[in-house]
């Protein structure tokens, strides 16, 4: 699994609210090989900020659409970041290339009712639906809310914003129980939406992502997502115990969001 590059944030980036909470920028970074990329920069506090790249790494791993990320390293002047982690030569804030896909908020707020409806049903017939849910349950997201799924034309659709996983954006060890059942922001808006039968296809989805990941061994991840360098060792022990223990309880949740029989 391929390490997340470092990027330099560049002069220039401006600050936008599109009901994002975050202080959040819109610039360009230039990567290690020179090449300069449009992003999204969000100025998080270490454990959104390792929240985000884990996220990131998780959902890669399982074949999730999701914008490619990077460590950015704003020097002084260049941002007027606060939160990020303070590093020689600046601070540390999550990158995450602009795809240029509205959110799903801004799609609905633009239709009328009929529009809404019919914007909310080709999400439920969205191919990775099912795997959201698989996913959401095992990162144990908290806000999925129509701001964070970009979604554009059939196909176009990515994961944005998991700053609140992992239980919420101010965890501690003792909050990662993997039995734990935690909110799935999913059941208030998506579920609701979804035919009986859409129901029982998605939690088949759901468990098939659980099938792929028998075995899930967190360590490797744990690495190339760089939360391994930036979190104490016992944050990031707590971290790798959640996610291989939640890897095996994904149609259990997946289930209880999506109000089918859960079969434990």
């Amino acid at each position: 699994m391929s390490e997340i590059k470092l990027a330099t944030v560049l002069l220039g980036a401006q600050p936008f609210k599109e009901g994002n909470v975050s202080d959040t920028f819109r610039g360009q970074v230039m990567l290690e090989d020179q090449t300069v990329r449009q992003a999204v920069l969000k100025d998080l506090d270490l454990t959104q900020l390792c929240n985000e790249l884990l996220a990131f790494a998780l959902a890669r791993h399982v074949g999730l659409p999701i914008p490619d990320a990077f460590l950015g390293l704003v020097r002084p002047g260049i941002l007027p970041v606060t939160k990020g982690p303070a590093v020689s030569g600046g601070r540390l804030v999550f990158v995450s290339t602009d795809v240029k896909v509205p959110n799903l908020t801004f799609r609905l707020t633009c239709a009328d009712q009929a529009g809404q409806i019919d914007l909310l049903n080709e999400v439920a017939k969205w191919a990775d639906l099912g795997r959201l849910y698989a996913f959401d349950a095992w990162i144990a997201n908290i806000d999925r809310h129509c701001g964070n799924l970009l979604f554009g034309n059939p196909g176009d659709a990515w994961l944005i914003d998991h700053g609140h996983s992992f239980t919420g954006p101010a965890w501690s060890p003792p909050d990662l129980d993997p039995a734990k059942d935690f909110a799935n922001r999913l059941t208030e808006w998506m579920t609701p939406m979804l035919s009986t039968d859409q129901r029982t296809a998605r939690k088949a989805e759901a468990a098939s992502v659980e099938a792929s990941l028998s075995g899930f061994d967190a360590t490797t991840i744990s690495n190339s997502s760089r939360v391994s360098d930036l979190l104490p060792v016992d944050h990031v022990n707590a971290l790798k115990a959640f996610v291989e223990g939640r890897a095996g309880r994904l149609t259990f949740h997946a289930s209880k969001a999506l109000g089918v029989p859960v079969m434990v």
